[in-house]
């Protein structure tokens, strides 16, 4: 379930997001070329490491429920499969129980917030309209002393409407039915042999089982408590670089045997407290014991 507030290019959109979503990519027939039957140690090693990593997905946290991907069999690979090493992304996705009255609970919340608001948003539209229709006529003329004093008044504008938005954020935060901008939903995947990873702007937290550990600051922690926090498994290299973010090397080699794994990634992307939760049950001993086997 998803509700939207949005004011057009004053306000900035209120997302709750209930829905989660199951990450599944097999990479056997990745390139979409042609394909040729496994042969009988090549299933055997897919549907082996695939098991281990379904089995290794975080367990969903007390009050929440967790979808991982179905096993998995497989009959086909893609030609030249065998010519580099496999790779592999395994998930799973998690959402917050709740009632159907708590949902039209924080439904109806939000609406109140809207309707509460409603006509100091249409005040600030109609101005931003007729401001609009000026800076046309303004630039038309060429008349940039005006464009320049419109400008002023956009600031102004765009002032306002940060005003209303932190107002309505402050109002979703301490609702009756709770904190309405908290996330109820959750995503875990693992993956195996990536060459690269990509995180923006992440922090280093301590260790976790031995793994070195990333997260990324949220892009927007007014409007999505979320956090992605990254576990790196296997020898993996971080380092800082001249610009004072971090080089992540990966200790994948594309020439080495199909069936050599050599490093894992662990992707976590929920609130922290429910990222805590997840990390607490994901089994990095068995994701750890597929490489160099």
């Amino acid at each position: 379930m998803k509700f939207i507030f949005e004011y057009r290019s004053l306000a900035a959109a209120l997302i709750i997001s209930f829905a989660g979503i199951c990450l599944a990519h097999f990479p056997a027939l990745a390139d979409g070329g042609e394909s040729r039957k496994i042969t009988p140690a090549e299933k055997k090693f897919m549907e082996t490491i695939h098991a281990e990593l379904r089995a290794s997905l975080p367990k969903a946290p007390e009050g929440w429920s967790g979808e991982a991907e179905e096993a998995r069999a497989f009959e086909e690979v893609a030609v030249g499969f065998e010519k580099f090493p496999v790779t592999m992304n395994v998930g799973a996705s998690y959402s917050k129980n709740e009632t159907e009255a708590e949902n039209e609970a924080k439904s109806k919340a939000i609406a109140e917030i809207g309707e509460k608001n409603r006509s100091a948003i249409d005040i600030l539209m109609k101005k931003q309209d007729e401001l609009s229709v000026k800076l046309a006529k303004a630039a038309e003329k060429m008349d940039m002393k005006e464009v320049e004093k419109l400008q002023k008044e956009s600031e102004i504008i765009a002032a306002e409407a940060e005003k209303i938005n932190a107002s309505m954020t402050a109002d979703m935060r301490s609702s009756k039915s709770g904190n309405l901008l908290k996330s109820t939903s959750a995503n875990a995947s693992v993956q195996l042999n990536p060459s690269a990873v990509y995180i923006t702007d992440p922090a280093v937290l301590p260790e976790i089982g031995g793994c070195i550990a990333l997260r990324e600051k949220p892009e927007n922690s007014d409007y999505d408590d979320k956090v992605k926090t990254l576990i790196l498994v296997g020898p993996w290299k971080v380092s800082k670089n001249a610009e004072g973010g971090l080089d992540i090397k990966s200790p994948y080699a594309e020439g080495a045997p199909y069936d050599k794994i050599m490093c894992a990634a662990v992707h976590i992307d929920a609130s922290p407290d429910i990222t805590d939760l997840l990390v607490k049950t994901v089994d990095l001993k068995k994701i750890a014991a597929l490489i160099n086997k």
